[in-house]
């Protein structure tokens, strides 16, 4: 197997596994602990996602797209190690704000922890991706989700108990990170020692990064506002159905990792060298894929989905079809939106996206406010395609308006 195959097939194996745990860590606890705990369950998780985005702070995009060398790999790893104290401070404060009651309170901070150790891992994945190591990432990530799902749900059925089978997920994590990640990172690379001269890059960083970490902490309200609302004016119950309804667009935003993931560093070096026409090429192939794939995706919903989900889950989920199938159009919106978001990154076009997120998460809210108050699952799935729309429609026009600009 070749370099570059091995590179995709890691890659997606290892993205499809970290990110369809939340599924199936939903369906084990909806089968295992009832739709009530699977309404606190994925409202912790959900926004443990939430304050991972400030851990993670832009992700590898920055980095796998820096072939200039900008800056060195310590750089980044010393960010993230800045990014989820901060992140860690936000989650107190979310729980201090809000007064939820202890289960909530330790299930959230134990899922937010396991996702400090996945924003540490991510520059260390980033030092693979550089040297050509991709494969190297995906193998830890697949690792890391299939030993840490089969911990959580073995020590759930033996004791029902959601805490202490999320602590499985953290332990597996920071040991696939000590005996897999650290050793072949320094294989690859010497990073040495941090000391005070590593902080003024890294508070650069910290600042050029600003826009890619605002861009993705956006993307991520754009699904927990709703839930947030479902939250307050609905039952747990409510809240359940909501997750397992929702979880639909969250899958559909793994495509983008699996098509623009392994495309970063070549599109990055033609945009580089001035080749604005294949440059266009791809990213118009990459969006014709996306829309493709979300048709399917959105015909299978319609006409099965709802049985498939009441069969997986073991609760009635029929009376969502219409819901799962807006959900899935709203996905597929989506995919369209966080595609042109990473090419204006690559492009390092940042504030005009900053304003395009920032019009849609407003959008959110005021269309959350007006719906789910009465209308409830139904009403959020409504404000979310409307925000989506809104999106989609804005992050196309500005990559026309910049692209022509480039010619």
């Amino acid at each position: 197997m070749t370099s570059i195959r091995k590179d995709y097939f890691w890659n997606t194996l290892g993205t499809s596994a970290v990110n369809f745990i939340s599924l199936l860590l939903l369906i084990a606890v909806t089968r295992i602990n009832g739709i009530d705990a699977t309404g606190v369950f994925s409202f912790c998780f959900s926004f443990a996602m939430v304050f991972y985005m400030i851990g993670i702070y832009g992700g590898r995009i920055y980095q796998v797209s820096d072939v200039s060398g900008e800056f060195e790999s310590r750089t980044y790893i010393l960010l993230k190690f800045m990014t989820t104290a901060g992140m860690i401070l936000a989650a107190g404060v979310f729980i201090l704000v809000n007064d939820y009651d202890s289960e909530r309170v330790i299930l959230l901070m134990v899922i937010v922890v396991y996702k400090v150790l996945d924003s540490i891992a991510d520059p260390l994945y980033g030092v693979m991706q550089r040297n050509g190591r991709l494969y190297y990432a995906g193998i830890s990530m697949t690792l890391k989700a299939v030993v840490g799902y089969i911990a959580f749900l073995v020590v759930n059925l033996a004791t029902h108990d959601m805490i202490l089978s999320s602590l499985c997920l953290l332990v597996a994590n920071a040991v696939f990170m000590a005996t897999y990640d650290i050793p072949h990172v320094r294989k690859l690379e010497k990073i040495g020692r941090f000391s005070r001269a590593d902080l003024k890059p890294a508070f650069m960083l910290l600042k050029v990064s600003v826009y890619i970490f605002a861009f993705a902490l956006f993307a991520n309200l754009l699904v927990n506002i709703p839930r947030y609302f479902v939250d307050i004016h609905h039952s747990k119950v409510d809240l359940g159905m909501f997750g397992i309804v929702i979880m639909l667009a969250t899958m559909l935003n793994l495509f983008v990792l699996f098509v623009i993931q392994p495309k970063v560093v070549q599109l990055s070096e033609r945009f580089a060298s001035a080749e604005y026409a294949s440059f266009n090429r791809t990213v118009t192939k990459l969006i014709l894929i996306s829309l493709v794939f979300g048709a399917l995706a959105i015909i299978v919903t319609w006409l099965i989905g709802a049985p498939v989900l009441s069969f997986i889950y073991a609760e009635n989920i029929h009376p969502y079809r219409l819901a799962l199938t807006l959900v899935v159009v709203a996905g597929t919106i989506n995919t369209v939106t966080m595609i042109y978001s990473n090419i204006l990154s690559i492009m390092r076009r940042f504030k005009i996206q900053l304003v395009n997120f920032s019009v849609a998460t407003a959008s959110i809210f005021v269309a959350s406010a007006a719906f789910i108050a009465s209308g409830s699952v139904d009403g959020a799935v409504i404000a979310f395609l409307i925000a989506n729309v809104i999106q989609a429609v804005l992050f196309f026009i500005s990559y026309q308006v910049i692209f022509r600009k480039l010619r």
